[in-house]
């Protein structure tokens, strides 16, 4: 019976996976390949067209590419439109625009939902300055801040409550679906995975849209026409029928409630990382898989602190429960690896840290699981030895209950966080010794591409400076053979020298794309000339 269940369950949920997969791309979590005129460069005459290439497939926020100059004055845009399958954003200049700096900026909206900014600046003609005024700015949340989160909680809550509790039962608990407990927590949970799915797909909308003050009918149909907006819609449809037909009560009502099962999974899997078209299928598969297990095991800890008066095949639920805590933790490693690089991403992001919160919230259910099936192998057996049933709920049960509540809302929060590969950078520091007490510091602010901020130091030597002497001199500039730049000269504004010295600050200086960068440096001191270089990695 358990086999037939796990192989109908398979089944379902792959033509689901496979039939919501057929949609174009919703888009993906994209990073900027390179941009045309490239990011901080200089040209001559006006641009017609600006481009963003991207890593991955995006949906372009209406009405939210702009030209702006350092004036802060918005420049027309006749068209913007996507080309190479979502990866290519191009902006058609309505005529010629003056010499000046400018700042193009477009937002668009990944695959797994969280809305991408894409900003670059270049200047144009006698120009060749930035200023200070060029900033994309940050992005205004709107209804993503009040909507997002709660929805997000919603689905997870409503996915255990719902497909989670059919699936336990089915495996272990097949004769509590037949009552009416089941099918009022059931009911519950399709709702509350309904109201978090019409959330969702809200969201998508005023994403879309650049706010749910500017919905339209054509975000709403881009939204419908994406993977997400299928699965929402399906799931939904299906959850309407659950809610009608519980599981249980017929056979037609079990085929609804598998398919409502793989649909919830496959929605939720769209709507968080698994939706990345980056490494798919391995990405969207270990998510749904994780997802499923995960489903599956607080589902049947809502069983035993909702539906069953007595705790009832504890044993078997205990053999069951371990084989998916082994499928949590090993999709979860594998995703951990997916979304969290460097390792140091894990203790200096948002997105590491909450993983370790729910790291460790998830070991804690483990252990009052644990303490459940030890009470019940101390306490359950009747006096002819045969193993019965533990008559009264363990108060291990409600506690792990409650820690379940928990895991399910570090799990919305993490889904909602840009992944640590994404968001971490860290500074990049090195020391310069030329010999004879000429020593730089040399300090780049962010290893992350675009704006960074490049520091020279050096200490005021014990004699200090020699006076009408010529003070020391410093040239830096930066190449990559990956991003195919032979040499890219840096202009610094010199301060001391003061108490501490003599520093160097780049001016506007924008690294254009990721990948290893060497910086050159060229110091001229007391005893002459001498050059020094050091490798980083942008991000």
């Amino acid at each position: 019976m358990a086999r037939a269940v796990a192989i109908s369950w398979l089944l379902v949920f792959i033509a689901t996976a496979v039939a919501v997969w057929g949609a174009p791309p919703a888009s993906a979590h994209a990073t900027i390949v390179s941009t045309t005129p490239a990011d901080g460069s200089h040209v001559d005459v006006s641009p017609e067209i600006l481009t963003f290439e991207l890593s991955e497939p995006v949906t372009l926020v209406e009405g939210s590419a702009q030209l702006i100059d350092s004036t802060g004055a918005r420049h027309s845009v006749s068209t913007d439109r996507v080309e190479d399958g979502g990866r290519r954003i191009v902006f058609v200049v309505d005529g010629e625009v003056p010499d000046g700096a400018y700042l193009a900026t477009a937002r668009v909206i990944s695959a797994d939902t969280h809305v991408v900014s894409l900003s670059s600046r270049f200047t144009v003609g006698s120009v060749t300055q930035f200023g200070h005024a060029l900033d994309a700015g940050a992005t205004t949340a709107g209804v993503e801040q009040y909507v997002r989160y709660p929805s997000k909680a919603a689905v997870y809550l409503g996915v255990v409550l719902s497909s989670g509790l059919m699936i336990a039962g089915r495996w272990v608990w097949p004769i509590a679906l037949r009552g009416r407990r089941f099918r009022t927590v059931y009911r519950a949970g399709t709702a509350v995975l309904t109201v978090g799915l019409l959330g969702r797909f809200i969201v998508q909308v005023a994403q879309q849209s650049g706010g749910p003050a500017d919905a339209s009918a054509s975000a709403v149909a881009t939204v419908l026409g994406s993977q997400l907006g299928i699965a929402i819609v399906v799931a939904v449809m299906l959850n309407l029928a659950c809610v009608a037909f519980p599981p249980g009560t017929n056979r037609t009502a079990d085929v609804l409630g598998y398919l409502q099962a793989a649909s919830a999974v496959v929605a939720v899997t769209l709507g968080g990382h698994g939706g990345s078209t980056e490494r798919w299928p391995l990405a969207f598969i270990g998510t749904a898989t994780h997802v499923y297990a995960a489903a599956l095991w607080l589902g049947g800890v809502c069983i035993l602190a909702l539906v069953t008066d007595r705790v009832a095949q504890l044993e078997r639920w205990h053999r069951v429960a371990a084989g998916h805590v082994v499928i949590v933790s090993a999709t979860g490693l594998t995703l951990a690896i997916l979304q969290v690089r460097p390792i140091e991403a894990l203790f200096r992001t948002s997105y590491g840290q909450v993983l370790i919160v729910k790291v460790v919230l998830v070991g804690l259910v483990v252990v009052a699981g644990y303490l459940t099936y030890r009470r019940y192998r101390r306490g359950a057996t009747d006096p002819t030895g045969e193993r019965g049933e533990v008559t009264r709920r363990s108060r291990t049960v409600i506690v792990e209950a409650g820690l379940a509540v928990a895991v399910l809302a570090a799990t919305s929060l993490l889904s909602s966080l840009t992944p640590a590969k994404d968001s971490y950078t860290t500074n990049v520091h090195t020391e310069l010794n030329f010999g004879a007490s000429e020593i730089l510091d040399v300090e780049i602010d962010t290893v992350r591409r675009g704006p960074q901020t490049l520091t020279v130091r050096f200490r005021t030597p014990d004699a200090g400076f020699a006076a009408g002497a010529e003070l020391p001199g410093v040239d830096v500039e930066l190449s990559s053979a990956e991003a195919n730049v032979a040499r890219m000269p840096i202009e610094l504004t010199r301060t001391g020298p003061d108490g501490d010295g003599l520093t160097w600050i780049s001016d506007e200086l924008i690294v254009p794309t990721a990948g290893k960068w060497k910086v050159t440096v060229r110091f001229e001191g007391a005893h002459g000339p001498k050059l020094a270089s050091f490798d980083y990695e942008a991000l």
